[in-house]
């Protein structure tokens, strides 16, 4: 179960960095949490259970000094989401320094021959506490190695906890912020950092353990652990797609400071006076006067790009102002785009088909569907009603 589940949130982690690599940062140290945390399970499943010396080899101890980056890529995630930020300071590659150290110490291990590292996977599996005499860093042994990254993961767990509770829902000026979409993201980074509260204590416990006790026992007692860390995991991963809104962040515009009455008082905001109103006119200009969509590859991702602004603000403005989901909005204005054609009457010089290519949809069932659930008509029907 949890070679599949790691695996599972693997495969998550990358559709995520696939969308959102050159687009939201952010959402990318996310991912990476997800995958190192996953190469953790899968390297424990074959140290574990597995009885495959081979991907024991491939697996075991290659992926270790990475683990440091578990801490440093959550902090990175919560700190740049709460201030609606995707770059790293100068001071914020300090962070990277224990796993550069870590990576140093594992350099004589890596460049062992594979041969080599398949008779310590051969050691490992015929009696796992052997792994205490396995020469695993210049600096640490395996015990300490454990303990080492599960001390500054908890650390820097800590510190986003404290983040958050800085960042009171009950005290964000509406103005600044829109506190919909503030409220969903806040809730998402305390079902997260709970989840991970969990895991790093139960972790923390282990390490503690593994100190007083032999390898194979504190595994074998910490195996139901393991398994709900990897579901926890995978269930937060697929909440990344079935609420992609927490991806967006929290929109903040930098305005002029309002009064400390103004800050008091409960405003309901039209959509006017919303911080991202400018940006929401913009982005319907730049729709009607462009037409983007009429490529069939069309994505937010092109909105953001081409208005040099960032994607989660373009995703607020069409989820919130708009009150819309992108891919509806991308088939309205391609049919609006396709009744216009009809109109004129280029179905006299064109197929419905090439009609439906022009107006950026791909196929001609997508077309005629799409028609359809707008109009109520098919592109025939209609034809036939603006001839009458």
């Amino acid at each position: 179960m949890l070679l599949y589940l790691s695996v599972f949130t693997i495969l998550i982690s990358f559709v995520l960095l696939s969308y959102n690599w050159k687009s939201n940062k952010n959402a990318i140290y996310l991912s990476l949490v997800f995958i190192l945390t996953s190469l953790f399970g899968i390297a424990h499943y074959f140290m574990v259970s597995g009885d495959s010396r081979f991907w024991l080899a491939v697996f075991y101890n290659n992926f270790a000094p990475f683990m440091f980056l578990m801490g440093p890529f959550l902090f990175f995630y919560v700190r740049n989401t709460l201030l609606d930020r995707e770059y790293l300071s100068k001071k914020d590659w300090l962070h990277f320094i224990p796993t550069t150290i870590a990576v140093i110490g594992t350099l004589p291990y890596h460049f062992q021959s594979f041969d080599k590292k398949l008779q310590i996977a051969d050691r490992i599996i015929k009696n796992l506490n052997s792994i205490r005499d396995i020469d695993v860093n210049l600096f640490y042994n395996v015990g300490e190695s454990f303990a080492l990254r599960t001390i500054a993961f908890f650390l820097y767990l800590m510190y986003c906890i404290y983040l958050l509770w800085k960042a009171n829902p009950e005290e964000i000026n509406e103005i600044q912020i829109p506190k919909k979409q503030f409220l969903i993201t806040y809730r998402w980074l305390v079902i997260l950092l709970t989840s991970l509260g969990f895991i790093s204590i139960s972790f923390t416990i282990l390490s503690l353990n593994a100190a007083v006790s032999v390898p194979s026992d504190t595994i074998d007692d910490g195996y139901v652990l393991y398994v709900i860390a990897g579901f926890a995991y995978s269930v937060m991963s697929f909440s990344l797609i079935l609420f992609p809104e927490i991806l967006y962040g929290i929109p903040r515009k930098q305005i002029e400071a309002v009064t400390s009455k103004k800050k008091k008082e409960k405003i309901k905001i039209a959509p006017e006076e919303d911080p991202f109103f400018d940006m929401y006119t913009a982005i319907l200009k730049y729709l009607h006067e462009e037409k983007p969509f009429l490529n069939p590859d069309f994505a937010v991702s092109d909105i953001a790009l081409d208005l040099q602004v960032p994607q989660n603000h373009v995703s607020y403005c069409i989820t919130y102002l708009m009150e819309t989901r992108f891919s509806k909005l991308k088939s309205e204005l391609r049919i609006q785009h396709a009744v216009e054609l009809l109109k004129k009457g280029s179905n006299s010089v064109l197929t419905i088909e090439a009609i439906g290519k022009q107006s950026g949809f791909k196929t001609r069932s997508n077309f005629y569907a799409a028609f359809k659930e707008e109009t109520g008509l098919t592109p025939t029907e209609y034809i036939e009603q603006v001839n009458k």
